[in-house]
C-alpha cells in the first residue's frame, strides 16, 4: 500500500468536540480515528470511534485520560491539534498519555484530524440535545 519509496504508517486521529459549559458542565464527544497513512494520502480507515463523557471541570489529566480511553487497544501514533492538549510540548503529551504522540506535520495527518473534527462535532450533535 501507498507509494513506492514513502514511507507510510498508522495513526490514530482524535478531536474532542464539546470543551465548552452547557449548563455548568462539559459535554464532550472525543473521536478517534484508526488509520495507515503516507504522507499525503490517507490509505486506510481502519475503526472509528466515538466516546462521549461528562465533566464538571477539565484539565489535561482529565483530557489525557479522556484520549488514551478512545485510543485503547488502537495501533500507531496518536495525531492531534495542539490546542487539544493545551499547547504542551510533544514530549510532555507523550509522557503523559504513555505512547507515542505528534502533532499533524504531513497533509494526510491534518486531513485525518480534520476528519476526527468532523465525527466528533457530528457525534456530539447526535448524542448532545442543544
Amino acid at each position: 500500500m501507498g507509494q513506492i519509496g514513502v514511507e507510510s504508517i498508522d495513526i490514530i486521529a482524535v478531536d474532542i468536540s464539546g470543551r465548552h459549559k452547557v449548563q455548568g458542565r462539559y459535554e464532550m464527544v472525543c473521536a478517534a480515528v484508526s488509520l495507515h497513512v503516507s504522507p499525503v494520502f490517507i490509505e486506510k480507515i481502519y475503526t472509528v470511534r466515538l466516546l462521549p463523557r461528562l465533566a464538571d471541570s477539565l484539565d489535561i489529566n482529565m483530557i489525557a485520560d479522556f484520549i488514551s480511553e478512545a485510543c485503547l487497544c488502537l495501533p500507531g501514533t496518536i495525531v492531534a491539534e495542539p490546542g487539544d492538549l493545551y499547547n504542551l510540548e510533544i514530549w510532555r503529551v507523550k509522557s503523559i498519555l504513555g505512547r507515542d504522540f505528534k502533532y499533524p506535520e504531513t497533509i494526510a495527518e491534518r486531513g485525518a484530524v480534520e476528519m476526527a473534527h468532523h465525527i466528533s462535532v457530528a457525534g456530539r450533535r447526535l448524542i448532545v440535545n442543544e
